[in-house]
């Protein structure tokens, strides 16, 4: 018979324990189980590009590196690069005459602001002198050819701001002088990126959101596509008799999110622009997506690359994990075959623009990455790059996986969970590859992007853990 002293102790103890699990949260969420199996058949190729639309506090080619990102968007027009009618003279000189002799052009002008801009800043026209980045579009441009990363660049008369002065009267153009002042830059752009200098800028975007009119679009949607269809000959003629060897694309039509715009884009226009471009901050970009990609069937774009030229978050911060993960989702989701399909992104932005309440990006002020960076570094390490591609069988929705594999044969898993329960994964890769060593990065609240452990497959099976609100990537090498 047990004495009060012993069952006192036992009594305790077991309230110890009770205490302990209540408060326990495996007890309060339970561990929960996955299977997650690949087969060897590809689903497609993931996303071929994956970048960042800039920001005007800095630019810094080295932060570019480290996310990994390879393309860039860049916003240009004549608030950037043509604060002031480059000769002087509105309307002059004509088309005609700029084609028969380009020299005619003030090139002094053009050289002049893209070498040493007005305060010291290619952004001097996005911010105060002070609190912007301090250096050349030719420095941005030339770092951005030598890190073999592509720009995507905007060509507009007038800008979010209504700026420059002198181009509202273009806004939008309805005189010949008008247009005469809109070919010539767009003309010029491209010539003095191209022709007077090697940056190899290949893509070209007319202008930001026309739908959405405090973006600085003046005009009607049949003027929009007038001044898609002047800026597509300006271009052109600087293609076909400068660089006939070369490629260019035409990004259209730039719209706002969940914009009817492109349906009759690709009606009435669809034979000026080859790429397919619109804007997207819905939480699950899919459903947007499929629908542009319905409109383009039946239409000269029904197999053109469909690019998202802005997506993210410019009301919620990025220091926010869940809009992190939400984030790595949608990569996921634009490397899915068919309507979802994305073939190159921007999201915005990489860095402030100037004030936070105006627009907060992936980097602040001083370098300061936030949640939302480590998360695109994440997407960019497993997705980008056309990769073969594939999804696996999953015992839950609850996890978001995929797996690619780079051309050295190295397998890359990732797995996104936005739910409060942690799961054990158990993963069968054996159809990619049986057996190797595999890192393990995780994205949560304790681990930023951050090497956690590793893994060995055996017989090409895995069992890792991906916590609640978390993300985790794993790299396996090849032997081969």
């Amino acid at each position: 018979m047990l004495s009060k002293t012993v069952l006192r102790n036992f009594t305790i103890a077991l309230s110890i324990v009770l205490v302990l699990e209540l408060f326990n949260p495996r007890a309060i969420f339970g561990q929960n189980t996955a299977t997650l199996k690949f087969s060897n058949t590809p689903a497609g190729v993931s996303t071929r590009y994956i970048g960042a639309v800039e920001g005007n506090i800095n630019f810094d080619i080295k932060d570019l590196q480290d996310l990994g990102v390879n393309t860039y968007r860049i916003y240009g027009g004549m608030s950037r690069w043509e604060p002031e009618d480059d000769d002087g003279k509105y309307g002059w000189p004509s088309i005609d005459q700029i084609k028969a002799n380009p020299q005619i052009i003030n090139w002094a002008h053009w050289d002049k602001i893209m070498t040493d801009p007005p305060y010291g800043s290619d952004y001097s026209w996005s911010g105060e002198p002070g609190t912007v980045w301090r250096g050349s579009a030719r420095t941005i441009f030339t770092a951005l050819k030598q890190a073999n990363i592509r720009p995507v660049v905007t060509i507009r008369n007038v800008d979010g701001d209504w700026k420059p002065s002198w181009a509202l009267q273009l806004n939008p153009p309805r005189t010949q002088e008008d247009w005469n002042e809109w070919w010539e830059h767009v003309f010029a752009t491209v010539y003095w990126l191209n022709v007077r200098n090697d940056y190899r800028i290949d893509d070209w975007e007319i202008h930001n959101e026309p739908d959405y009119r405090i973006n600085g679009w003046g005009g009607t949607q049949a003027d929009y596509f007038e001044l898609v269809k002047v800026a597509k000959d300006a271009i052109d003629f600087a293609y076909k008799t400068y660089l006939p060897d070369r490629t260019y694309r035409i990004h259209g039509p730039k719209t706002v999110g969940g914009s009817n715009w492109p349906v009759y884009a690709f009606r009435e226009i669809p034979n000026y622009f080859n790429a397919v471009n619109f804007h997207n901050y819905d939480a699950d970009i899919s459903n947007y997506t499929r629908k542009v990609r319905g409109w383009m069937q039946g239409t000269p774009l029904a197999n053109a690359q469909v690019w998202m030229g802005e997506w993210g978050s410019y009301t919620v911060s990025y220091n926010n994990l869940s809009l992190a993960l939400s984030s790595i989702e949608n990569l996921i989701r634009g490397s899915q075959p068919g309507d979802n399909y994305i073939y190159g992104s921007h999201i915005f932005c990489l860095y402030d623009w100037g004030k936070p309440e105006l627009a907060e990006g992936l980097l602040g002020k001083g370098g300061t990455r936030r949640v939302g960076y480590y998360a695109l570094r994440m997407g960019i390490r497993v997705l980008q790059g056309g990769r073969s591609i594939f999804f696996p069988v999953a015992s839950s929705s609850n996890l978001m996986a995929v797996a690619t594999v780079d051309a050295s044969n190295n397998v890359y898993l990732l797995a996104a969970n936005r739910q409060p329960q942690s799961y054990t994964v158990n993963a069968d890769i054996s159809a990619l590859m049986t057996a190797g060593k595999g890192t393990v990065r995780e994205l949560s609240s304790r681990a930023m992007d951050r090497a956690i452990g590793n893994l060995n497959l055996k017989d090409g099976k895995v069992t890792f853990t991906v916590a609640g609100n978390s993300a985790v990537s794993i790299e396996f090498k090849s032997k081969n």
